[in-house]
């Protein structure tokens, strides 16, 4: 899981005859931001800094960030410094907020719209926004209530309730950068019960501020996620590695590896997919022991990958009408298969993208042609009848070529998209996401993929 943090401050306030009587830095911002970067990185984040950041850089930051994340990260944004609201939006203040609305008088022109901060991040990961700073509007600005509106998997967690101010401890830090300093270490609580704790942690101590959050996760988020191990679970992978090389040896490297599960399965009296969580949480407690860091996958989408392994093939793994499992006809107990989880379900084409995939064959005397609309170079795996395995087959100027060699009566093609570059991963999006037709199917693990069968008439 990438876990990524960009924590910026504002902690002094460029000078402005506007604000002249007004005492605008926040020598606690520095405090703040560096609290922050301690304890995330304590829970495995990978932090950048920013302090004092204007607004073109604050966005400037958010968007190379943005631009080198897989779709599945968890981005931090965290804010501490002023902030307000007028007219309805919500407002944090960079630095030179001061000086821009001197010269133009616009609220939007000088300050960070949080709406503009989460529309950077659409689509690309689950982002956690944390507004340390005051909800309360400025003398010179009036408005009405301001709702916290926010899109699909964006938790806002703001220091304040609307009209209310953020306060700090002189010389410490702010309360609510305090309390979440202090709750974040505690393993495998989602977000929502993390701020829950911070609200209930800044209320009591202080008697005042009440900390307040919007929750559009479509799904728990956890920071700080941790796979324990029981002694069940040691138990069963000390089987697997005990006996498990004798089985590859025995059976052949994949079915063994499938026998060494059912049976180990069978002898603790759990299910199949139970078996291989519980040796896979073991396998990467004690991987990164040993300083190797492990792809960890939650615990439904890692049963929902491992099953759907299994029955890509059904060589050896089949069920009757009444879902009763059997391996290469030997009744096993699958366990329960977790609905899919929505991390895995297929995404909506991005607004504007929508490519639908087109085919038309075309035959000259040596060669057979697919036209296709998809973008040049991309890679796809087919074959012919002739062919044993798939190989890989490019789009070049609109079309892939094919020989056509005597015999050739059909092709097939089953892939997904690859040998990508920038501007074809732009069109077709991730995951081929923007891919939609006839010729396009969904897998949960691969993303959309090119099924097709043309027939080719060689008369």
């Amino acid at each position: 899981m990438n876990k990524k943090a960009i924590l910026f401050s504002a902690e002094h306030y460029n000078e402005s005859h506007l604000f002249y009587d007004k005492d605008l830095n926040l020598p606690v911002s520095k405090h703040d931001v560096f609290a922050m970067n301690k304890r995330l990185k304590q829970i495995g984040f990978e932090v950048t800094i920013c302090e004092n950041s204007t607004k073109s850089e604050f966005f400037e930051k958010l968007q190379a960030q943005v631009e080198i994340s897989p779709e599945d990260s968890i981005h931090v944004v965290y804010f501490s410094g002023h902030g307000g609201h007028f007219e309805g939006d919500n407002y944090v203040y960079p630095v030179d907020f001061t000086t821009t609305y001197e010269l133009n008088r616009s609220i939007d022109e000088a300050a960070i719209n949080i709406k503009d901060i989460i529309s950077i991040f659409g689509n690309k990961g689950r982002l956690i926004l944390i507004i340390d700073a005051c909800r309360d509007e400025w003398e010179i600005f009036s408005g009405n209530y301001s709702e916290m509106a926010t899109t699909e998997n964006v938790y806002i967690a703001y220091a304040t309730m609307f009209s209310n101010k953020a306060f700090y401890d002189k010389g410490g830090l702010s309360w609510f950068t305090e309390a979440i300093c202090d709750e974040i270490l505690y393993p495998n609580i989602d977000v929502d019960s993390l701020f829950t704790n911070v609200r209930r942690n800044v209320f009591f101590r202080h008697g005042t501020q009440i900390p307040s959050s919007v929750n559009a996760l479509l799904e728990p988020v956890f920071l700080n996620e941790r796979i324990d191990y029981d002694p069940e679970d040691k138990m069963i992978y000390d089987f697997v590695e005990k006996y498990g090389d004798e089985y590859n040896e025995k059976y052949g490297y994949f079915q063994g590896d499938d026998l060494i599960f059912i049976d180990a399965a069978q002898f603790f009296g759990i299910s199949l997919l139970d078996t291989i969580w519980k040796y896979i949480k073991v396998n990467n407690v004690l991987a990164e022991k040993k300083g190797i860091k492990m792809p960890a996958l939650p615990e439904k989408e890692q049963k929902i990958v491992t099953f759907l392994g299994f029955i890509k093939s059904p060589k050896y793994f089949s069920h009757d009408i009444s879902h009763t499992w059997y391996y290469n006809g030997r009744q096993i107990r699958m366990g329960e298969i977790p609905p899919l989880p929505p991390s895995m379900q297929r995404k909506l084409p991005e607004e504007g993208k929508e490519l639908c995939v087109l085919f038309k064959v075309h035959i000259d005397e040596s060669f057979v042609y697919l036209k296709t609309n998809l973008p040049n170079g991309v890679g796809l795996s087919l074959k012919t009848n002739l062919d044993k395995a798939f190989r890989t087959a490019h789009v070049k100027d609109g079309m892939i070529t094919i020989c056509k060699d005597e015999g050739v009566s059909s092709i097939q093609i089953d892939s997904t998209l690859h040998d990508l570059n920038e501007e074809s991963k732009n069109i077709v999006g991730t995951a081929g996401r923007n891919l939609v037709g006839g010729y396009v199917e969904y897998h949960p693990i691969y993303g959309n993929q090119i099924i097709a069968k043309f027939e080719v008439d060689q008369t």
